[in-house]
């Protein structure tokens, strides 16, 4: 007969099918964040991109070093003069020296630390010729992220006029070039400004900041100045980031340099070593906040420094530097602030606009966020970070065709742009699109293959579509890429679940636990695990776990009631009832829950009011009208009970308790042919209760039936 035991409907990374059992209660694993957010803030973008063209000559002539007239010359520069390095790792080079036919490479030491001994390395010049390493020529320079390398040819190429480091000011123009990753064929070219130049030492050299859009491969590139001279060489560049909890990460927009200082040393044959000496002026200051920022945890040191600069020199970039730190310690109004004095200084400065959207939405600012993100577009409507943001602002206010319409956007300006294709894979889940969603985050990962959590989301739906192994083969390459990644662990053991394999669900919710003790979701799904083996002890102490740490926690009070209920704790079920619907008063599955306890309390008419608000929130809630019926039936009222359990039987036909229900009831009525016909289906189908009835004495006018 039907009963009023508790089931656990899984949820998870992703929106789930509603669990179809009927004459049972409802417990509810809960989701984890709906997607997460990745967020390229100031992503790159090609300017002015320079094509190659090719040219050879049989015979050595000395070229002369270039200088430069006006800003197009400088480019012509570093076209002629940057080579494409291509080893262990992609990178970029600058000809320095050339004797004979012999030419001297500069380039960062982490472009070619990476090459063994004897290992080839081929390097581009602007012709478009490879040339091979001339084998042991890679040296160091000293203790900075310098090296020299060589090669033989008989063409001739312009190498770099060495500048004077010591004119380079703060907000004089720089130009950096180099080749893109994603690009290696075409040199890249940006311009900016020098936002310190120090003379303080800093580790391996970096005492040189300028503001220009770099983006990988261009390591090793060159730095000029406004005549064309050679003045650093670009090492670190700021990455696009994206945080695991899908909160946005601030940039600086503040790249590294090293001086081309280090090289005159090398040269001189002088010792190459990084002074020790003590920061005294601004420029010093920011340098030394920028090498702060890079390493985590010195958030605080970055605050100091940047404070000190600002106290000699009030700049943009000091404040957008500070503003960096505080978005990392959560000070989400203090980043606003500064970004407001950065804005003060230049109101047409665009990331500032877009950092402080993205502080705005953190403090879920929505319209102010949007406001900023509006504000960046105007100012550089080919950037792509504004419209990705903005993109993520309305999916939360949930505008998704808003939120589309920006990613795509954003992948028109960048057909590159993975985070853009991942979103856009989040929102076209929440619209139901499954294939739509698996097809972006497809493009997703052939663009960027190591982001764990757009496997993890795609594992998700693969198992909503009912592909149990290949989502688990997802969640498996999520944790392979990142094995601190909770949520991989999370949807993996709801898999494990579904399987039935509720020790392998523990062990995975278990790992989510240890790697975040304060992940009331991953308790409250190991006590769906832990129910269903039976210990319903552990499962209400992850339950109160749950709680103590989230307690507006509605799934936690569902599932927590369900728990008592099986334990016999029929008013300690009604109470935790009572709370999540407090919490949320549209938990359907709740009101069902709670309808049953006061069925088994007969409180028949009680029950039913708690079954229409449940048939209310969700017409389509199959166990709710089978419950329903099964009070009325409780009650003698067989005709009505008849009608829901077909209301039930139309939404889920195949469903054993709700045959049982109609079968009964046909009985009651006189139509035992039909009614026989029904309740040895429900028997074939699985359902004990029918087929315990069946064997009885009770069921023997079915048994017996011809």
């Amino acid at each position: 007969m039907p009963c009023c035991c508790c089931q656990r409907g899984e949820k998870e990374h992703l929106p789930y099918p509603e669990p179809s059992s009927t004459q049972q209660m409802s417990r509810r694993n809960t989701a984890l964040a709906a997607a997460l957010s990745l967020l390229p803030i100031g992503q790159p973008l090609f300017l002015g991109t320079l094509g190659i063209t090719t040219a050879t000559t049989a015979v050595v002539l000395q070229a002369p070093p270039a200088v430069a007239q006006d800003a197009s010359a400088v480019a012509r520069i570093a076209k002629a003069i940057t080579v494409r390095i291509e080893g262990a790792t992609q990178g970029s080079g600058v000809l320095v020296k050339q004797e004979g036919n012999r030419y001297t490479v500069l380039t960062a030491w982490h472009v070619v630390s990476g090459n063994r001994p004897g290992e080839e390395v081929g390097i581009y010049t602007s012709d478009g010729n490879e040339h091979q390493l001339e084998q042991g020529s890679i040296q160091r320079l000293g203790e900075v992220d310098m090296a020299v390398l060589s090669f033989s040819s008989g063409s001739a190429y312009e190498v770099a006029n060495v500048g004077d480091i010591k004119k380079v000011k703060h907000d004089q123009p720089i130009y950096v070039a180099g080749f893109p990753l994603n690009n290696s064929q075409n040199l890249r070219y940006e311009t900016g400004e020098v936002v310190a130049n120090a003379e303080v030492g800093i580790d391996q050299g970096y005492q040189l900041l300028y503001d220009n859009e770099t983006v990988a491969g261009m390591s090793g590139g060159v730095l000029l100045n406004a005549d064309g001279d050679l003045v650093g060489l670009h090492g670190r560049g700021e990455k696009d980031e994206q945080a695991s909890s899908g909160e946005l990460v601030m940039k600086t927009g503040v790249n590294q340099g090293v001086p081309i200082t280090y090289y005159n040393l090398f040269a001189s044959g002088a010792p190459v070593v990084v002074a020790k000496n003590t920061a005294t002026t601004a420029d010093d200051y920011l340098a030394q906040a920028k090498a702060s920022q890079t390493k985590k945890g010195r958030e605080q040191t970055v605050i100091k420094l940047t404070t000190q600069a600002l106290a000699l020199r009030s700049s943009m970039r000091g404040y957008f530097l500070r503003a960096y730190a505080k978005d990392a310690l959560n000070d989400y109004q203090g980043a606003i602030s500064d970004l407001n004095k950065a804005l003060e200084i230049n109101p047409q400065y665009a990331p500032a606009y877009e950092n402080r959207g993205n502080a705005k939405k953190k403090l879920k600012d929505y319209q102010g966020a949007i406001t900023d993100y509006n504000k960046a577009i105007e100012i550089n409507p080919q950037h792509t970070g504004p419209f990705n943001n903005r993109g993520l602002v309305k999916k939360n206010l949930g505008d998704y065709q808003g939120a589309i319409a920006d990613y795509n956007k954003a992948i028109e300006l960048d057909p590159q742009h993975a985070y853009a294709y991942y979103n856009r894979g989040i929102v076209k889940k929440n619209l139901g699109d499954y294939q739509g969603a698996i097809a972006d985050y497809n493009k997703a990962i052939a663009i960027n293959p190591q982001l764990a959590e757009t496997y993890s989301n795609r594992g998700g739906i693969k198992r909503v579509l009912g592909n149990y192994q290949g989502a688990i083969a997802d969640f498996n390459k999520a944790i392979e890429i990142n094995p601190q990644y909770a949520p991989a662990y999370m949807n993996r053991g709801i898999a494990k679940y579904d399987l039935k394999d509720y020790q392998g669900a523990i062990a995975d919710y278990s790992k989510a636990i240890t790697i975040n003790p304060q992940h009331a979701i991953a308790f409250n799904n190991r006590s769906n695990a832990k129910d269903q083996l039976g210990d319903h002890q552990g499962a209400i102490s992850d339950l109160n776990r749950a709680i103590e740490i989230n307690p507006q926690f509605a799934d936690a009070f569902n599932n927590r009631g369900a728990t008592k209920y099986e334990l016999g704790d029929h008013q300690g079920a009604i109470a935790d009832y009572n709370k999540a619907i407090a919490i949320n008063p549209q938990l359907a599955e709740t009101y069902s829950n709670r309808g049953g306890i006061k069925r088994v309390l007969g409180n028949y008419q009680g029950a039913i009011a708690d079954y229409n608000k449940a048939i209310e929130i969700d017409p389509q809630y199959a166990s709710a009208y089978n419950n329903r019926g099964w009070s009325k039936y409780l009650q003698g009222d067989f005709q009505d009970a008849l009608k829901d359990a077909n209301k039930a039987l139309a939404i889920t036909p195949n469903d054993g308790a709700t045959l049982d229900t109609r079968g009964l009831a046909k009985h009651a009525l006189g139509q035992d042919r039909s009614a026989c016909k029904d309740l040895k289906r429900a028997s074939s189908l699985g359902y004990q209760g029918t087929s315990q009835y069946l064997q009885s004495e009770e069921g023997a006018w079915c048994r017996n039936m011809r």
